[in-house]
């Protein structure tokens, strides 16, 4: 598969008479980072979780980093996948009450719920620079448990950059979080999306104002299908827009980002994107 990251091959997925994917089919190539909008409810976790093996297709065939699932040992290609899930803030409170926000990065590094053995020197100074980067130093000793969501979200995102991926998958991780700590993890986002030798990122969200700049390509996803994908200025567009989210809307792009209204709202005041646009 060359430089293919991630592929998706006319999946679909069943759970009794619902239809949670139709059809899909995506390749993510290295140098390339991707958004997958959609409104809530459009399968964009089950996508991922599909993408991931966590849940089977029932129909096609997926490719994660080292090969089609069902030819690969899926722990071992997971390793090689920075993952930021909001099912992470359940598991780990769960399993290590005590943990902090430093020991939290650090199982970033062999994708594991804890650490099982003393972490380098080196990790930990690389743990306490990405929680600098994200504006969240002040989180590596304060116990996971007791973080708001906002700041546990900014902990799996910094988490999720402390391995050496192939791939980073990052399922809303803005959700949660106040206008600040957004524009920090976007932040973190745009510039990693900026450095040349970093992974593919794929970015799962329902906000178009969260699509920062270095995003090269956009998947629209809407009841389970592919409403458009390719290039962020050709499917950014408000007749493609307007078909996924099921309404007439106007956007407009400022600073290379898209902010997004109805269009009789957008005619009676300023454009927004469902957030402040920071």
């Amino acid at each position: 598969m060359g430089d293919v990251r991630l592929a998706m091959e006319d999946v679909h997925l069943r759970r009794g008479d619902a239809r949670l994917l139709r059809g899909v089919s995506w390749r993510v190539h290295a140098g390339e980072h991707w958004a997958v909008l959609g409104p809530n409810g459009s399968g964009k976790t089950t996508l991922v979780l599909t993408a991931m093996g966590y849940v089977p297709a029932s129909r096609g065939r997926v490719f994660l980093v080292d090969g089609w699932l069902s030819e690969i040992v899926l722990p071992e290609a997971r390793r090689k996948v920075g993952f930021v899930s909001a099912a992470l803030s359940d598991v780990l409170p769960a399993r290590h009450p005590r943990a902090g926000g430093l020991e939290v990065v650090l199982g970033g590094r062999h994708a594991s719920v804890g650490l099982y053995e003393r972490p380098r020197d080196e990790d930990v100074q690389r743990g306490h620079r990405l929680l600098e980067q994200t504006g969240a130093g002040r989180l590596a000793d304060k116990a996971f448990t007791l973080m708001s969501t906002g700041e546990r979200q900014i902990c799996l995102v910094a988490r999720c950059r402390m391995a050496d991926s192939c791939l980073v998958i990052m399922d809303e991780p803005c959700a949660g979080l106040d206008i600040g700590a957004r524009e920090s993890v976007l932040g973190a986002l745009e510039a990693a999306c900026r450095d040349a030798d970093q992974a593919p990122h794929v970015l799962i969200t329902h906000h178009p104002g969260e699509i920062v700049p270095g995003i090269s390509h956009v998947m629209l996803l809407k009841a389970g299908a592919a409403v458009a994908q390719g290039r962020r200025e050709a499917v950014l567009t408000e007749g493609a827009l307007s078909k996924t989210y099921g309404l007439p809307l106007e956007i407009i792009h400022r600073n290379g980002r898209v902010l997004v209204a109805p269009r009789e709202a957008a005619r009676r005041g300023p454009f927004v994107t469902g957030r402040p646009p920071g």
